[in-house]
Parts: C-alpha cells; sequence; structure tokens
C-alpha cells in the first residue's frame, strides 16, 4: 500500500450526506447482521450475536444430539472449507476464502437431505438423524435472532434510522435489502409509524407476493418504506390455504426457524420464491439508468448471489454506486476489496483504510479541523485532532462502520429526538 495515497473522511462524510439528502436516484440499504450485533444487552454482548459466534453456538447444540451428529457437523464443515477454498482459488484474481459460516452448514445439510434417500448415509448420517441436525441448526438460528423482548434496549440504532428516513420526501421509495432473520428493524420502522412494504399481501394471513416485486403497479408509493428479508425471517411461515396451496405467512415472531433459507438451494418452488424475486428486484433497483446508491452496513459480502448481482450492476452501470461500510479493517486479498480496486464506482470504508477511486489508503485529514469540521466529524471521525491552531494529530478512525456511530449520524442530520 502507498504510504502517499491518503483519503479525507470529511471530503467523504460530506459526500456521504449529499448522497442520503439527494432526491436524485434510488437509495438502497443493503443490512447484514453486523447490524443486530450492534445492540448490546445488559452485559454488554451483542444482544444477537455475529454469524462467527453463531456458528460455534450451532456447533455446541448439534453436539447434544451425539457424538455421530458433531461428527458429521465437523465434517460437512471441512467439506465447506473445501468448497470456498477452492473457489477463492480460482477467482481472477486470486482471493482470500472466507471463513466458513452457519448458514454455509445449514444450506449442505439441506443439499445432503435432497439427495438422500430412507435408506441411504450421508457423513456417518441416516436421513433421520440428517433431519435432526436440519432442525437443530434451524432452530439455535432462530432462537438467537428471538431474543427476549424485556432485554431489547427502548432505543435502538435502527430507531434513528427508521427516524431518519420518517423525515424524508424522496420521489423514490427507500429500499432495505437485509439479510438478518431478527425483526428490529420492523420494531423500529412500527415505533415511528412509518408506512412499510415487505411483498407481502392479505388482511387476514398476508402472505408473500412475486408479483408485487415484479410490477411496480403492484407496490405502493414512494411514502411507503420497502422492506425485503433476502433470507427469511422468524416471522414467516409456511401455511395452507382453501385453494390447496401453500404459501409463505408473516405473522408473529417464533423460533422455530421454519423459514430460515441462507442460500439459493433447491428448496421447493413456494420457498425458493422470495429470495429469487427479491434478488431479482434488487438487480432491477442497482440497474436504474437514472442511478443508485447502495448503502452496505453490517454485511461482510458473504453471500456469492448477492455479490453478484451488486458487482455485476457496478460493472455495467456507471451511474450505480455502492458505498460498503466496514466495521472491521480487512485484507488486501479479501474480495471486496480486490473488486474495489477495479471497480472505481464501489468504495469500502472501513476504520483505519479505504478504497476510493480503485485505491487504498489510510484516512488522513489534509487540512487542519476547524470548529464548523469538528462538529461535522465528531460522529463519523475518531480523532485527536483538535480546532486549530492546536491540533495534534490529522489521523484518526472512520466509525460509520459501526452501525450504532450510523445511527447517531443520521440522528444529526435531523435534528436531537424529542424523546
Amino acid at each position: 500500500m502507498s504510504t502517499t495515497a491518503f483519503h479525507d473522511p470529511r471530503r467523504e462524510v460530506e459526500k456521504i450526506r449529499e448522497h442520503l439528502g439527494s432526491n436524485d436516484g434510488r437509495l438502497a440499504f443493503l443490512i447484514g447482521a453486523g447490524t443486530s450485533a450492534a445492540v448490546l444487552d445488559s452485559d454488554g454482548k451483542p444482544l444477537i450475536p455475529t454469524v462467527t459466534a453463531l456458528s460455534e453456538t450451532c456447533r455446541v447444540a448439534v453436539a447434544t444430539l451425539g457424538e455421530d451428529q458433531l461428527a458429521a457437523y465437523d465434517s460437512i464443515r471441512a467439506e465447506c472449507e473445501a468448497e470456498l477454498q477452492a473457489e477463492a482459488e480460482e477467482s481472477d484474481p486470486p482471493v482470500l476464502a472466507r471463513p466458513v459460516n452457519v448458514e454455509d452448514i445449514l444450506s449442505a445439510v439441506r443439499t445432503k437431505l435432497s439427495a438422500i434417500g430412507d435408506l441411504d448415509v450421508i457423513a456417518g448420517l441416516n436421513r433421520q438423524k440428517l433431519i435432526a441436525v436440519e432442525e437443530e441448526l434451524r432452530t439455535t438460528i432462530a432462537k438467537a435472532a428471538f431474543p427476549d423482548t424485556d432485554c431489547i434496549p427502548k432505543r435502538l440504532p435502527h430507531h434513528h434510522f427508521a427516524r431518519w428516513v420518517s423525515r424524508l420526501g424522496r420521489a423514490t421509495a427507500i429500499e432495505l435489502f437485509t439479510t438478518n432473520y431478527d425483526t428490529l428493524f420492523e420494531r423500529a420502522l412500527e415505533d415511528e409509524r412509518l408506512l412499510v412494504f415487505d411483498g407481502f399481501v392479505g388482511a387476514r394471513r398476508p402472505f408473500f407476493s412475486a408479483a408485487s416485486l415484479a410490477r411496480s403497479n403492484s407496490t405502493p408509493g414512494s411514502s411507503w418504506t420497502r422492506l425485503w428479508k433476502i433470507h427469511g425471517s422468524i416471522n414467516w411461515s409456511m401455511q395452507s390455504f382453501a385453494d390447496r396451496s401453500e404459501r409463505i405467512v408473516r405473522g408473529p415472531e417464533t423460533n422455530s426457524g421454519e423459514l430460515i433459507f441462507p442460500s439459493l438451494h433447491k428448496y421447493d418452488e413456494s420457498r425458493k420464491q422470495p429470495y429469487a424475486s427479491i434478488l431479482d428486484h434488487l438487480a432491477r433497483v442497482l440497474d436504474d439508468p437514472g442511478g443508485a446508491l447502495l448503502i452496505a452496513l453490517g454485511y461482510s459480502f458473504g453471500d456469492q448471489h448477492i455479490n453478484e448481482i451488486v458487482f455485476d450492476a457496478l460493472d455495467s452501470r456507471d451511474r450505480a454506486h455502492v458505498f460498503a461500510l466496514q466495521f472491521e479493517e480487512l485484507a488486501n486479498e479479501h474480495p471486496l476489496i480486490a473488486r474495489a480496486t477495479s471497480l472505481p464506482n464501489l468504495l469500502v470504508f472501513g476504520p483505519e483504510t479505504a478504497v476510493i477511486g480503485g485505491v487504498r489508503g489510510p484516512w488522513r485529514l489534509t487540512e487542519e479541523v476547524t470548529d464548523r469540521t469538528a462538529a461535522l466529524l465528531d460522529i463519523a471521525f475518531d480523532s485527536d485532532a483538535a480546532p486549530e491552531p492546536e491540533h495534534t494529530s490529522m489521523s484518526g478512525h472512520f466509525r460509520l462502520g459501526d452501525f450504532n456511530f450510523f445511527g447517531e449520524f443520521l440522528s444529526s442530520l435531523v435534528g436531537k429526538h424529542d424523546g
């Protein structure tokens, strides 16, 4: 990394603020597990664990089923690691393989279930034992995504986000695409009394309608915030209707994990429908000829299907831009960094460095901090630089990759909360 390539946080913060306040083009957010993990419980631990922590919790849960199931879990995990390593090595240029997580393992287990017969043995397990592993994984994930209501703080960073959305007046609707199973965003959006559309229609048992995404005249207007749960949700279930069809229905949260699907797997058509329909909609948003901005929050770019849509849009549309706000620094070999160095419309903001215009460099203030710029940077950039002439350092840490600080930043754009 060149020591002469610096990026000015003030300039980038101003750019983000301008984009968030603009009424031009489509504005969408890609929200991952980091936004939920940013919420801490009374013990200072993530209210909803990160995917990494959840993977270990799931391993412990599977171990309670027996030694055979634990051995199968570890074997399937090793298979997933080998597959991810092969994919990384075959990439052009080669990239760093991401760590295996429980979502990879759950997808692999379901793949094996689709192939196993009643008398077969796969990964040392018969069909019934493999079913037990699948059930243990999805229920453990769902329980983690459904914390006790008494443990949820009254004010979440999600509330700052929702309040900011409530004060916008845009010609096009805000689009929230999330891989999270929990309902923290739903909670915040409803607390702010926002109109929300999530692809479900109906008055008694609202069911998912793919047509409502495919046809623009089937969706509510721009005053409705769009919320798309790409990987499913703890408040979705499969129910039968009078016409003998089975449909995905939105209702109260449960910890059954019935409709958790972290990948485009060989599900039956009704289960595959939300995942494929939402990804198609994401592609249409990014392909808007009027331009589109996608801001990634708490998303580690671990879903290859989502990544392909995002990167393909950036390749083909100069007016499509992605700001990837990262909580942690990424290695140069990380797929996101590798892509950003070749795509000028993909900007990666980490705490120590950024990739802007295809160039990676550390954060550095290019001008002394004044009272005005100190107020602008107070939330977004942690620096010991002081208002002139006493400034002591021009470096610091970019903080908007932490959803708590991003929420505060949005709140500062619309003024302090009344309550």
